[in-house]
């Protein structure tokens, strides 16, 4: 695979084990290169704003600025990133859905 096929990911989880978890998922199962981890909604967008990646997998719990409304500031960019929501409340899934993300 060459670099230009790698799939640059970053991980939103506010809950170190989960985001340990997935991180080593991630590493051990694909192809994706995870080029930040963070556990504030502002963090990432600030990062964002001077990065591109192709993929966040995205908490919905987070602070500063939950998981949807950082998904609905983040289909404003020119380019749009795959979104895909992490949570462990069912009731948060149809707000995600509807906010983009799978």
């Amino acid at each position: 695979m060459s670099r230009s096929d790698i799939v640059k990911v970053i991980i939103v989880e506010d809950e170190f084990l989960a985001q340990q978890e997935l991180s080593w998922l991630i590493k051990e199962h694909s192809q994706m290169e995870i080029v930040g981890t963070f556990d504030d909604g502002l963090d990432v967008l600030k990062f964002l704003q001077h990065n591109r990646v192709d993929a966040i997998f995205l908490d919905i719990n987070i602070p500063s600025l939950d998981g949807v409304l950082l998904a609905q500031n983040i289909s404003q960019f020119a380019h749009k990133p795959f979104i895909v929501f992490i949570t462990a409340w069912k009731e948060h899934a149809v707000e995600a859905f509807e906010s983009g993300g799978v």
